[in-house]
């Protein structure tokens, strides 16, 4: 965990920004997280000295902290505050300019591949999403969900979320999302990816054909341009 003086430092809010303070404090947090200032099982400085040094209201950090609560990123504990959830375990910076997509990779390795698409649609970002895409509150965005088979076995179930400003949805049903965004120029050129076990609830056992309970990975994947 960093100091405390470099948190505050990271977390003031910029006079610059149109944003409200709460999303401002809610982002700065999601990125202290995500950048390792915060680490999983970190405490949080209690919101009143949160407020004093930020010079924000309680009410302000009250309400960036409980967005953060609601998207699973922070846990409130009785006796222990709030501390940043143990599902943030592992963080990993990768060059995404040396990683293939899944359609790519297959092909690179002589392997037959192809998707069922699950779902299709575009809607209002939810409140995570607004977070870790920069987005504002009524922003679209287009969610592309596709079971990935490798030689007829499921391989992976992947959901994709796109601003909806950046490309079609539809567009990405027999092409690569990869080469799509790179074809705008808009392919991610740096990358965040969290990876942890979680186990398959019915649902997902369902489109991965394995038994409800069984162990998979679950691997959450933020580019940047």
């Amino acid at each position: 965990m960093a100091t405390t003086d470099n948190l505050i430092d990271f977390l003031k809010p910029s006079s610059d920004s149109t944003e409200s303070l709460y999303k401002q404090l809610s982002r700065s947090l999601n990125n202290a997280i995500q950048d390792g200032l915060l680490s999983p099982g970190d405490a949080l400085i209690p919101e009143r000295d949160l407020a004093t040094r930020l010079k924000m209201s309680r009410i302000t950090v009250r309400k960036a902290i409980d967005q953060l609560v609601e998207i699973g990123l922070l846990v409130k504990r009785q006796g222990a505050g709030t501390v940043v959830s143990e599902n943030v375990d592992l963080v990993l910076h990768k060059n995404l300019s040396s990683l293939n997509s899944f359609t790519a990779d297959m092909k690179k390795r002589g392997l037959e591949s192809y998707s069922r698409v699950v779902l299709r649609e575009e809607g209002k970002a939810s409140p995570k999403e607004a977070l870790i895409l920069n987005l504002n509150e009524g922003d679209l965005v287009h969610r592309l969900n596709r079971v990935r088979y490798l030689v007829n076995e499921p391989l992976l179930y992947e959901i994709a979320v796109i601003p909806a400003s950046i490309i079609s949805i539809t567009s990405a049903l027999d092409n690569s999302l990869y080469e799509l965004l790179e074809a705008k120029n808009m392919n991610p050129v740096t990358a965040k990816q969290n990876i942890h076990a979680i186990i398959a609830d019915d649902n997902l056992a369902d489109k991965l054909e394995v038994a409800p309970g069984s162990a998979v990975l679950f691997v959450e994947r933020r580019g940047d341009s």
